[in-house]
């Protein structure tokens, strides 16, 4: 399993320059209400969606399954790279925070661990849905699953936000919500039903559809 995570990582080196590249444009040079959250979420989907979509490409999972791995490794190994993946979209955020709280003080760029809590969960959300999706369409659709994820992960954040702002609560300072800290607990219970489902899809079908 630990090599197929590495393959993953092989495969993404230059992908990662793009990531850097997205953090220093959006979180330091252009900065948003949106950046503190954003810095951590969109990295970590950005690699999870580069991950599958070169995968296909190449077409590598055929060759894949001509490894002496099982299909349980296989699945193991996909929910494993996404905490590589979000390993380096916290450093990645965190980094550009510390740019920023130079720049702009701790009040004009909140990053709280609520913060942070929030955009782990989020990218777990998204995790949770889009595995199972990519399965199930198969390598033929998984533009579908990709949109179909990015779609009902932004009607989530939507449906937040309205809720932080019927409150008075903006989405860069979520400190009125304490309940927070709990998400990437909710998160990870998603997570664990995400990679039940996706490896009862991923048994059940042909390794090249």
């Amino acid at each position: 399993m630990l090599n197929l995570i590495r393959k993953d990582l092989i495969v993404l080196r230059w992908y990662f320059l793009f990531v850097a590249a997205y953090v220093l444009v959006f979180g330091v040079i252009t900065v948003t209400p949106f950046s503190p959250m954003m810095l951590v979420v969109l990295p970590t989907m950005m690699l999870t969606l580069f991950a599958t979509n070169l995968e296909i490409r190449n077409k590598s999972m055929l060759f894949v399954g001509s490894l002496p791995v099982g299909r349980k490794q296989i699945v193991q190994a996909k929910y494993a790279s996404f905490f590589v993946y979000l390993a380096i979209g916290i450093v990645l955020g965190c980094l550009s925070n510390l740019s920023n709280q130079v720049r702009y003080g701790p009040e004009d760029f909140p990053f709280s661990l609520q913060t942070l809590a929030l955009a782990v969960f989020v990218s777990m959300l998204f995790t949770s849905l889009y595995y199972p999706l990519y399965y199930w369409l198969g390598t033929k659709s998984a533009a579908i699953a990709t949109f179909s994820t990015l779609f009902l992960t932004a009607a989530g954040i939507a449906g937040f936000i309205s809720v932080a702002d019927s409150v008075d609560i903006g989405i860069a300072n979520v400190s009125g919500f304490p309940f927070l800290y709990a998400l990437p607990l909710v998160g990870l219970a998603l997570l664990f039903v995400s990679y039940r489902l996706s490896l009862a899809i991923f048994l059940r079908k042909d390794m090249g559809s």
